[in-house]
């Protein structure tokens, strides 16, 4: 855009109301998601597929975010989808 990115932040949450950053953040967290409950990769591929070079600084936001690590997360989806086909 050729602008100073605290310029286009600014105009980010000018129009949407939102960080860029948290949109960022959003964004990444819910394709973690989508390919924890959908694929096998490794929360180590997960991560840098999102986006996130260290694989800690990804759990901790994904914690923040979601109030499980990803591990549990896919834990959770799974026994959820198990107990769900038992019925």
């Amino acid at each position: 855009f050729d602008l100073p990115s605290k310029t286009l932040s600014k105009l980010f949450k000018e129009e949407t109301g939102q960080k860029f950053v948290d949109y960022l953040i959003e964004l990444r967290v819910g394709r973690a998601r989508t390919l924890l409950e959908n694929t096998d990769h490794a929360v180590q591929e997960i991560a840098e597929e999102v986006g996130y070079l260290n694989v800690i600084s990804f759990g901790r936001m994904f914690k923040k975010i979601v109030g499980l690590s990803p591990g549990e997360y896919r834990e959770h989806i799974t026994r959820t989808e198990r107990d769900s086909a038992a019925l």
